[in-house]
């Protein structure tokens, strides 16, 4: 035993000495060559820069690698190597202007670095330029940025990330898309910081992706990875000012501490905005935001095989006038951005993620183990959010949240430079999640103009519930390469969950002291999953793949505290099947991307909050969703300077059964073939930007003009399809100038100010964003 342990100690420890040197220059298009072009290899700690010259040295061991090469101004080239124990290899590296090719895109959709374009799966990726140039600020701005994918908007609160993919969305306590934020999963709907800071690129990823994501990933994934420091020194500072108060400040530094050893990056944004909504019963501005976030990095390399990377998060928000919500559609298009309430709904949190990865890459395997904690508080000044929608004194509630979330994941895999035809990752997971809630609902004076039996109002009612939920997970996942150009992949994953609740409920009547309402219970309930995953997938040139594959994902069940029949305390998971072919094509030399993907999509025992009595409203399974369609995908470069985006989706989502009380009916009906809320069966994003370079400027002048057209169809804000937004379009622009160190720009959203209900639940509807417009500074150093 001692033996094997002084082995494996051996295996991680030893470094590289028999590395073969590759010798390269990087040189643009007219040969001139490119200084402090950056040089990785993907899925490795090794990476380097040109010198002025061009030229760069890198040490690789034999086996096949995978190149990024990247400059400022230049289009990203991944370039294929395979070093053997001949002489040492030089390379000849020609980069395309970035306004005459397109990017090559790194994702980690499989636990790996690989190009987007070689993955067998609907993925869309948007890098750091793309969310500059969308004007990216939270996640609310999403919608449609890729197929199918559709965010809710929910006021003037920051604190939630309402996510619906293919017609998948979470009507309990949990997410239905899993959304990961450096490697780490976020659990809770208001858990994933909803501001992006200093952001490198954002991951889409369409249909269930359960075998590596594990739970709530049944209708896919937001992966969002945040920049990291490197050798290379640099920041910026961004100024961003426009209507309604708008002001925005954003600060980024990272820097080499020891060369080619130790690195740290930090930034810091401010954002503050004044009143969209006016209040009529004060006379005056209803809401605000204003929000503070940090993101914090520091990188180490203990040697060539290792790299350490301890991040850390922290958000505050302070919104007031967090849910501007009117009771109906009619009251929210009569009086657009305008409230009368007693109740100021602000609303607070702060958040704070932390987590450290650990990644190692030897001769014959890689490892990774990530572990992270997040801590966060959710609550409300005062009585909290008006649930009377009115100056009353009659109904409020302020629900105080707080969560502690402990995550381990760590993953085996095949080693980068494997030649092999058989690519594998295995692992485990594990989390533990502690949770407590204390929501009072204020009965006030005039509770008795809503409840005529309620004569003993004023009162509160306090629910308190301390939760514990742990569980675990084992997956593995290969591809064996059948010939040079067919591989197949299959994947599986199991997933345990213990859960276990304790709640009760206390009364009080000013002045009187507080009592018992209800005594504390007990509950607790055990889940489990099993996601398998197939995938066939051909390439037909370098260029173009196809591929076929099934994937089946799940969300967790959980714990009905108000069930009266044991049986219906705990309710189940909910599962997806998932079917799909995808067509992915680079033409004429990285100037086109064409990506063509139709989906077969079954969703079962979907949680839904239903009073099966007229009485009891419990979360229960009663939901099985089919739903069918087609994503379409285009960047294409037709003129120097000229860039084109567009996506576009179709989907027919329809309920195969839905059993949901009827007050008419008096009966439990079931109302299939109704379509599922906040799911447009067409979307498309359209965004085209014109940049021209003045040629022969010393301050490499330019300018440029954008614009952006978004169209999402009807959808239906209820199950049984009564409410709902008819289809419309939004039109953004953004137009201005950069030198070589600074860039001005104005911009402008919804610039023909539509009104549209972008959020509806329960009684409760509220506008989406009005137009808005400003001007940003960004300086670069």
């Amino acid at each position: 035993m001692k033996q094997f342990l002084y082995t494996i100690l051996g295996i991680f420890l030893t470094a590289n000495l028999q590395a073969q040197p590759i010798n390269g220059k990087v040189s643009a298009s007219n040969g001139k060559p490119i200084e402090t072009a950056t040089i990785s290899v993907l899925n490795s700690t090794k990476a380097t820069t040109s010198d002025k010259e061009g030229k760069f040295t890198l040490f690789l061991m034999a086996g096949d690698y995978q190149l990024s090469i990247n400059a400022v101004g230049f289009a990203t080239q991944f370039k294929k190597v395979t070093i053997t124990d001949q002489a040492p290899i030089n390379l000849l590296i020609e980069l395309q202007s970035a306004n005459r090719q397109l990017n090559e895109v790194v994702v980690t959709a499989d636990s790996k670095q690989q190009d987007v374009q070689k993955v067998p799966a609907a993925i869309t990726v948007l890098d750091a330029k793309q969310i500059k140039d969308y004007r990216l600020w939270d996640i609310t701005n999403l919608t449609a940025i890729a197929p199918n994918l559709f965010t809710v908007e929910h006021g003037n609160s920051t604190s939630s990330n309402f996510f619906n993919i293919r017609g998948v969305m979470g009507f309990s306590s949990e997410q239905a898309v899993a959304t990961y934020v450096d490697g780490v999963y976020q659990f809770d709907y208001f858990s994933a910081p909803p501001l992006f800071n200093d952001v490198q690129n954002i991951e889409v990823l369409r249909g269930p992706q359960g075998t590596l994501y594990g739970r709530n990933a049944f209708g896919g994934v937001v992966n969002i990875t945040t920049k990291q420091p490197g050798n290379k020194p640099g920041g910026y500072f961004e100024t961003t000012f426009g209507n309604y108060g708008q002001q925005r400040y954003t600060a980024s530094l990272s820097s080499p501490i020891v060369a080619n050893k130790l690195f740290a990056s930090g930034s810091f944004t401010y954002n503050h905005r004044g009143s969209i909504y006016y209040n009529e019963f004060t006379k005056s501005g209803f809401d605000r935001r204003e929000d503070y976030s940090g993101n914090f990095n520091l990188r180490y390399l203990p040697s060539a095989n290792w790299s350490l990377a301890l991040n850390a998060k922290l958000e505050n928000d302070n919104d007031r006038g967090s849910f501007p919500w009117l009771g109906s559609i009619e009251e929210v298009f009569a009086k657009p951005y305008q409230v009368n309430t007693n109740d100021t709904n602000v609303e607070r949190r702060k958040n704070f993620n932390t987590s450290l990865a650990a990644n190692y890459y030897g001769k014959h395997f890689n490892f990774t183990s990530v572990s992270s904690y997040i801590n966060w508080h959710a609550y409300y000044e005062g009585k909290g959010v008006d649930y009377d929608f009115s100056p009353l004194d009659a109904l409020s509630t302020a629900p105080d949240q707080r969560q502690h979330v402990f995550t381990q994941e760590i993953r085996f895999s095949s080693p980068s430079t494997t030649q092999n035809k058989l690519k594998w990752v295995a692992g485990a997971y594990g989390f533990t999640q502690n949770t407590r809630m204390n929501a009072p609902t204020f009965y006030g004076p005039d509770y008795v103009l809503l409840d005529p039996t309620a004569v003993n109002a004023p009162f509160t009612k306090t629910s308190i519930s301390r939760g514990n939920n742990r569980g675990y997970a084992f997956f593995g996942q290969a591809t064996y390469n059948i010939t040079g150009q067919l591989d197949f992949t299959a994947g599986i994953r199991y997933d345990h969950e213990n859960r276990k609740l304790s709640q009760y409920t206390e009364y009080q009547k000013d002045p009187d002291p507080v009592s018992l309402l209800t005594p504390n219970q007990d509950y607790r309930a055990n889940f489990h999953a099993v996601t398998p995953k197939f995938v066939l997938s051909y390439k037909l040139v370098d260029n173009m793949l196809i591929y076929g594959s099934y994937a089946r994902g799940f969300r967790a069940g959980g714990l009905n505290t108000n069930a009266t029949n044991p049986a219906q305390v705990p309710y189940q998971p909910e599962h997806s099947d998932n079917y799909e072919i995808g067509w992915k094509n680079m033409f004429f030399n990285n100037k086109l991307k064409l990506n063509l993907t139709a989906f077969y999509l079954e969703q079962h025992n979907q949680q839904i909050s239903n009073a099966m009595d007229g009485i009891n409203a419990l979360i229960l399974n009663v939901g099985e969703m089919h739903n069918k369609g087609v994503e379409l995908e285009v960047t294409a470069l037709p003129l120097k300077g000229l860039q084109i985006d567009w996506n576009a989706s179709y989907s027919h989502a329809r309920y195969t059964s839905l059993l949901l009380y009827s007050d008419e009916a008096k009966a439990v009906v079931n109302y299939k073939g109704g379509q599922p809320i906040n799911t447009p069966p067409v979307s498309s994003m359209f965004a085209a930007q014109y940049t021209y370079d003045f040629a022969g400027s010393k301050q490499k002048l330019s300018a440029f003009v954008r614009g952006e057209y978004r169209y999402i169809d009807k959808y239906y804000f209820d199950f049984i399809n009564g409410l709902s937004q008819p289809g419309y379009s939004l039109f953004n622009a953004k137009t201005g100038i950069s030198i070589k160190n600074f860039e001005l720009n104005f911009w402008a959203r919804n610039i023909t100010d539509k009104k549209y209900v972008a959020y509806g639940s329960f009684g409760t509807f509220l506008l989406g964003s009005p137009g808005t417009y400003g001007t940003t500074l960004i300086a670069k150093f």
